[in-house]
């Protein structure tokens, strides 16, 4: 066995210890003996002192403490960056990979304007390069608890509750909004990366697909907006031969699937406004209405957001206080996702599909129906209660913001289907946790995915621009003439069943569907006319 002495490694604050006994006194021999590091090394840590001392002047503790003092190849951006990053961490706004690459290329094109390389990227390569060099180990931070201003929050609720008796705003005027990112269609996992089955050597790809989801409701639960889904494409192969109004949610787009502030700019004129106004008008209430917003980089400045009557305004929460104050933060944005996750179970059980074959359908047309449904399920009781725990005010009979009604019948389902369901997900994920447990643990999966740019810009997308992944063929656009035939087939099973009521409903789309056959027939003769004139 060899007795050569290994060499240790050296971080960039111990070469600089070292540097400094030389500078004192101590001789390049005895340091290099008492180390058992070559003179020869030594020489080049004294020559690269200054190199050494930029990254104790600009680096934080943890790029301390790696082994190489490499600089960046454009340092004006690589500080820029870090500034950003620092700054946004400071602000408690949740960041990712995906969130520091776009700030950078918006930072490159800041720094060098017309000198900017056209076909420049952060690639992934670049982005762990940087993270190295600031010793950032993981770039996903949960901030909003962890820096939630308590002092604010506290002063906010009574200065807020003056401001309501001032304006002499009612609890059906007061409404909240908040974004939430959300996986459509991930399994449960607490790495968000399915383990691999040891005997077949083969797992459930993870499957990411994103949408940022906006939801509004008042005060009382009574009124709750339809939400907005926001994904990456304009025009999703699933959505092709469909009208647009016919969704069950408001869709829009952007290149992240982020909010941004043109599209909440867009929500708020075009969406907010009419509804609150038709829902108080039906109460027989003035239209005024005050709505709660945090500070989210892509939530407009409040000059923006009124009515042209100035009635209909928002109300800013201060900063870093969401986590204590915001009442959908409270526990109804994570009711929607665990009311969302059982609609998933549901589907998967009565299709009686594989996992990975059932996850292959779920798209985002499907998973605005899972969205609505898990959305209409929220009661305006856990509204409330979620608005008293955030700011005060009447506590209900059962002041608890978890839905509680499913405990015997879970899912709605059967013992038997209940089972299924549970060997499904529990085989999908490897686990022999019940299901109850994995739905909760899968509630908060996607807590802090991003849902804005970190630095105020717009996200530029093409109106055009259509879904390339995991293609499926576009179906053919289906006549008046298809939906008559299909829905005679529907009424002689529902006929032969003996169901009354589904019985009467097609047989009322069946007339419907027939008079849209007539009209159509005589606009294709008449146009057919005047084309052989």
């Amino acid at each position: 066995m060899s007795n050569k002495r290994k060499h240790a490694s050296y971080d960039v604050q111990q070469k600089l210890d070292v540097i400094e006994r030389i500078r004192n006194g101590k001789t390049r021999i005895k340091v290099s003996r008492e180390l058992g590091v070559p003179e020869s090394t030594l020489r080049g840590w004294i020559k690269d002192e200054n190199k050494l001392r930029t990254f104790l002047d600009e680096f934080d503790e943890g790029g301390l403490r790696r082994k190489t003092a490499r600089t960046a190849k454009d340092p004006e951006l690589d500080k820029a960056t870090f500034n950003a990053f620092c700054e946004t961490r400071n602000n408690g706004i949740p960041i990712s990979g995906p969130v520091i690459q776009a700030q950078a290329e918006k930072l490159y094109k800041e720094i060098h304007g017309p000198n900017a390389d056209p076909e420049f990227t952060v690639s992934s390569g670049w982005l762990k390069r940087w993270k190295q060099r600031h010793g950032i180990s993981q770039v996903k931070i949960n901030g909003e608890i962890k820096s939630a201003d308590t002092v604010a929050a506290e002063e906010f609720i009574p200065k807020f509750q003056q401001f309501i008796e001032e304006q002499q705003l009612t609890e059906e005027m007061i409404y909240n909004a908040d974004e939430t990112g959300l996986y459509y269609k991930i399994l449960p996992d607490r790495t968000l990366a399915m383990k691999k089955d040891k005997t077949t050597k083969e797992g459930y790809k993870q499957i990411k697909d994103r949408v940022t989801m906006l939801f509004c409701c008042n005060w009382t639960g009574h009124h709750k907006l339809t939400p907005l889904c926001i994904g990456k494409f304009g025009s999703p192969r699933c959505f092709h031969n469909i009208n647009m109004s016919s969704l069950p949610l408001d869709y829009d787009h952007s290149k992240n699937a982020w909010m941004t502030a043109a599209i909440f700019e867009k929500w708020f004129h075009q969406t907010f406004i009419p509804d609150i106004r038709r829902h108080l008008r039906s109460k027989g209430m003035e239209p005024r209405a005050c709505l709660l917003l945090d500070n989210c980089p892509a939530h407009p400045p409040a000059e923006t957001l009124k009515s042209i009557d100035g009635k209909i305004f928002v109300y800013y929460l201060p900063k870093n206080t969401t986590s204590k104050i915001q009442p959908l933060d409270q526990g109804i944005i994570s009711v929607f996702k665990a009311n969302y996750r059982r609609e998933m179970i549901k589907s998967m059980v009565e299709e009686d599909k594989s996992v990975p074959m059932f996850l292959k359908t779920v798209r985002i047309k499907e998973a605005l129906y899972l969205s609505e449904s898990a959305w209409g399920a929220i009661k305006p009781e856990t509204i409330q209660n979620c608005w008293t725990k955030a700011l005060g005010g009447p506590i209900t009979e059962n002041p608890t913001t978890v839905e509680e009604d499913e405990d015997e019948d879970f899912l709605g389902f059967s013992p038997e289907e209940v089972q299924e369901a549970e060997q499904k997900l529990m085989s999908a994920v490897h686990s022999s946790v019940p299901v109850q447990e994995i739905l909760a643990a899968w509630s908060t999966i996607d807590d802090d995915v991003p849902i804005a740019l970190s630095i105020l810009a717009e996200d530029n997308h093409n109106e055009d621009e259509e879904e390339e992944e995991d293609p499926v063929p576009i179906p053919p656009t289906r006549t008046a003439d298809d939906a008559v035939k299909g829905l005679e087939v529907a009424l002689e099973y529902y006929e032969r069943v003996g169901d009354k009521v589904k019985t009467l409903q097609l047989k009322s789309l069946i007339r419907d569907a027939k008079m849209r056959a007539s009209r159509n027939k005589k606009q294709a003769d008449i146009t057919s006319y005047f084309t052989k004139k």
